[in-house]
């Protein structure tokens, strides 16, 4: 598995979002309804986050490409819990 070096306070920040809105999607797949939706919302939460500071970070290509694959599971994995995305 490809991983992402983390530079600066904004890659950690990406970072810790993509693995966080991960792991709550995995979470919420395997949830009660209740618990399901208080996880696909924070999955949710933690993608808008990424999208919002992605800008931020200035990475080589190879670790863009690792953001780019994680970000698409994770809409991936929104998308199946019935997000609009």
């Amino acid at each position: 598995m490809k991983r992402f070096r983390r530079e600066g306070p904004a890659g950690t920040l990406i970072y810790a979002e993509l693995e966080t809105g991960l792991t709550f999607a995995q979470i919420a797949k395997r949830s009660a309804h209740e618990k399901q939706d208080r996880n696909r919302k924070n999955a949710r939460k933690a993608y808008d986050a990424v999208l919002r500071f992605r800008e931020r970070v200035h990475c080589s290509s190879r670790d863009a490409d690792v953001m780019n694959e994680k970000l698409e599971r994770l809409r991936t994995d929104l998308a199946e819990l019935g997000e609009d995305i």
